[in-house]
This record gives structure tokens, C-alpha cells and sequence, in this order.
């Protein structure tokens, strides 16, 4: 444990730092309440030892204080003192104290009530590791629900999200966003050719390209469903789109994954469709149908090349 003691008496500190090292734990010395409002305002101590009768800010105040500022960060609060009466310990429970040992020291009945505080810390650090487990179990979870598995592009449950607040977003700043819908050409073939082993390689091989494209922290590249891929991209006109769309397009050709089913290359090619918000749509799912359209002409027209609505 690391142990805070706060006492203006040297000769009582070291009495108190000697039976708490002789147990092991970390000590820190303070010799006025001002100065262990300073350190726990940077620190978390796991135990402290806290002297009443102190000159300026007593052990009362400056324990009112502490609590205060941890608010919820909570850990055992020992009052050292000659006051055993009824209302001061009142008064020091009511301040946010623990429990008292009375002055003078007795060694012995100090290391007893450091053990005893143990107990509480052992407890605390299973709860916190409990509780990171659980943090961490919630946010893989959470990626788990929003991202592929296989190619770690957002998934349609994301892209669905996201769509709905960058399209309000858009609409409420005036600004354009543009949806592009992607899809390999003839990856049926591709699968039926190769294998869907060798077809899930392609599909995270595309993915790679798609998600590197991705250079603004505000672009989202989602997997939209089997072979289709769609690309957010939030303040982005028509000119800026068809720009991205063609370079992605390009950066697939030029894995050069061999298809030999294709009816287009000898490699895998992507077909796009884009679609650009500009206050002409009511929602982010007819902007997605607009790209849609769009994808569906550049199929019509050969594939492998960008269409915009």
C-alpha cells in the first residue's frame, strides 16, 4: 500500500513510517494539511494516517477537504489523536475519518490496524480489476457490434449510425457528405473459382486498401454487406468524391488479384457509385439509394469504373 501520514510531529511520523515499512508498504510524509491537500490533489493514496491537532488546517478539515476533492476515489482515513472523546469522534467520523488510534503510539496496535487495512486493500484492487475486466469486456463487446470480424471495416450496424448523424450534421451546417457504395465485380465467380478461403482473403485484402483510403479521422469505410463496401465521407462534394472513389478504384486494380473469371480484367476491379447530400435529400437512407443507382450504371456500364449520381 502506499500510507500518506500527515502529522506536524517529526518524532511521531517516523514512529509510524518505521511500523508501516517494517510491513512492507510505501510511505509518504506530510507535516501539514496544506501539503496533503497539494499531494492528493496529483495522488491517490491507498491508506492515510492522519493526525488531528495540527497547527492552521486541523485533521478534521483537512479530511473534509480530501473527501471533496476524490470525491468517489475513496480510501480509509486513520485519525491520530489524544481526543477520544464522544464528539470528536463524532465530529472526525462526520468529517469522512475511518477510525481512530489514540496517541500515544502503541507500535504493536498500529501494525494491527495497517493489517487490518489490508484486508480493505486487497479487496479494493480485486474490485478495480474486477471492474477494468468488465470495462473490458464491454468495449469488446461493443467493437464486436460494430465492426466486421473479417475485415475490420465498420460494419452495417455502424454505417447506419453514423450515416443518421453525419447526414443531420450536414443538414444542420449546410454542408455536402458524400456515400459511396463499392462492390468487387463478379466475386460469385471469384468464390466459385478460387474458394470462399481465397475469396475471404480477397475480401480483407480489398478491405485493407479501403480503410487505408480513409485519410480524415471523420471518414468511415464500412463492410455493407457480403461483396459491397460503402465510404462515408463527411464534407466532401461531388468533385472531392468522385476524386476519392477513383482512387480507390485504381488501388484495388493495382493489387493485381488474379481473377480469372472476371469479364472485365484478369484481376479483381471495383465498380462505385456515389451519391453527394447538398439539401436535396430528406434523410442519409436516399442518399445511400442515390449511390446505390449510381453503382447499379457503372455495373450497367462495363464495371470497374465511377459512376455519380
Amino acid at each position: 500500500m502506499r500510507v500518506l501520514i500527515v502529522d506536524d510531529s517529526k518524532s511521531i511520523r517516523m514512529l509510524v513510517a518505521e511500523c508501516i515499512l517494517t510491513l512492507g508498504h510505501e510511505v509518504i510524509h506530510m507535516e501539514s494539511g496544506v501539503d496533503a491537500i497539494k499531494y492528493i490533489k496529483e495522488n491517490s493514496p491507498d491508506l492515510i494516517m492522519m493526525d488531528v491537532e495540527m497547527p492552521g488546517m486541523n485533521g478534521f478539515e483537512t479530511t473534509q477537504k480530501i473527501r471533496e476533492i476524490k470525491g468517489d476515489d475513496w480510501f480509509p482515513i486513520i485519525f491520530l489523536t489524544t481526543k477520544v472523546d464522544d464528539d470528536s469522534y463524532t465530529q472526525g467520523i462526520r468529517a469522512g475519518g475511518d477510525a481512530y488510534m489514540e496517541k500515544p503510539i502503541s507500535p504493536l496496535r498500529l501494525q494491527l490496524q495497517i493489517t487490518a487495512m489490508e484486508r480493505i486493500y486487497n479487496t479494493r484492487q480485486k474490485l478495480k480489476q474486477a471492474q477494468e475486466n468488465l470495462l473490458e469486456a464491454n468495449r469488446s463487446l461493443l467493437h464486436l457490434s460494430m465492426f466486421d470480424q473479417l475485415t475490420g471495416l465498420a460494419n452495417r450496424r455502424n454505417f447506419d449510425e453514423t450515416l443518421d448523424r453525419e447526414f443531420k450534421l450536414a443538414k444542420r451546417e449546410k454542408k455536402p457528405m458524400s456515400v459511396l457504395l463499392c462492390d468487387i465485380d463478379f466475386f460469385k465467380i471469384y468464390n466459385d473459382s478460387y474458394g470462399h478461403q481465397q475469396g475471404d482473403q480477397c475480401l480483407a485484402d480489398v478491405s485493407l486498401i479501403l480503410s487505408g483510403a480513409c485519410a480524415r479521422p471523420t471518414d468511415l469505410a464500412c463492410r455493407y454487406g457480403g461483396e459491397e463496401f460503402t465510404f462515408i465521407l463527411p464534407n466532401t462534394d461531388l468533385q472531392g468524391a468522385t476524386v476519392f472513389a477513383e482512387k480507390v478504384r485504381a488501388a484495388v486494380a493495382a493489387l493485381k488479384i488474379a481473377h480469372v473469371g472476371s469479364k472485365v480484367a484478369d484481376y479483381v476491379t471495383l465498380s462505385v457509385g456515389g451519391a453527394v447530400y447538398q439539401g436535396q435529400f430528406k434523410s442519409g437512407d436516399e442518399v445511400t439509394k442515390a449511390a446505390d443507382d449510381a453503382l447499379y450504371r457503372a455495373k450497367e456500364k462495363g464495371r470497374n469504373r465511377v459512376e455519380t449520381a
